[in-house]
């Protein structure tokens, strides 16, 4: 996920998280820790974030043994992120394979796409000027 979010959203690796830390094939800490949303406690390794301007993005291994479902429909259905120019971000995204989940359309006075993640996550692209 680390890597995705470097090549395909230009995102700096968040300070203190190696850059492997989120690479798919990475077996989980092995120990859980509190305070956890759940009883059993929390795998915190492997762990990656990264940064775009103020804002940081966090995420942990999968906690569980089953697959990740999309985040559609869920609590919190998607992460939106603001890019200057929509169109050159299309081009560049679909030049590199990304999976559009929805094509530009428009969100008040400006457009906007969705995207799907590493871990198939969405993600709004809106675009200001």
């Amino acid at each position: 996920a680390l890597h995705w979010y470097q090549k395909h959203l230009n995102a700096q690796l968040r300070p203190g998280y190696a850059p492997t830390a989120a690479e798919g094939g990475l077996t989980r800490g092995p120990d859980r820790t509190w305070p956890a949303l759940n009883r059993e406690g929390m795998f915190r390794t492997p762990r990656a974030g990264v940064e775009f301007g103020d804002v940081s993005m966090m995420w942990y291994a999968n906690q569980g043994d089953r697959p990740l479902v999309s985040s559609r429909g869920q609590l919190q259905d998607h992460i939106a992120l603001s890019v200057g120019d929509l169109d050159a971000w299309i081009d560049k995204l679909r030049g590199e394979g990304v999976k559009f989940l929805e094509e530009p359309y428009w969100l008040g006075d400006t457009r906007a796409v969705m995207i799907e993640g590493p871990s198939r996550e969405v993600l709004e692209l809106v675009e200001v000027k």
